[in-house]
């Protein structure tokens, strides 16, 4: 089964409100597939929760997390803006 839109989805292509939905739902998912993997494969330490519970970034990591939620935050105001309006 294909999740792909077909040509007869015009309502969900014209929709940006839809569209951002759609988008947000596939960033998602693919944080919580790497989220997931990733705990898998550290659990075997058993401290992982209390490791990344107790974690605060400084300096490059910190620059580097909130550039990526500056870019997250353009790419969900760009999906509101009419296709014409995007950058």
């Amino acid at each position: 089964m294909s999740l792909d839109l077909t040509p007869n989805d015009t309502a969900i292509r014209n929709d940006r409100a839809a569209q951002l939905a759609l988008m947000l739902a596939r960033e998602l998912w693919v944080v919580k597939d790497r989220l997931m993997v990733l705990e898998a494969v550290l659990a075997a330490d058993g401290q992982l929760r209390e490791k990344v519970d107790r974690h605060q970034p400084q300096g490059a990591e910190k620059a580097a997390i909130d550039a990526e939620r500056a870019r997250f935050i353009a790419e969900v105001m760009a999906a509101l803006q009419a296709p014409g309006d995007r950058p």
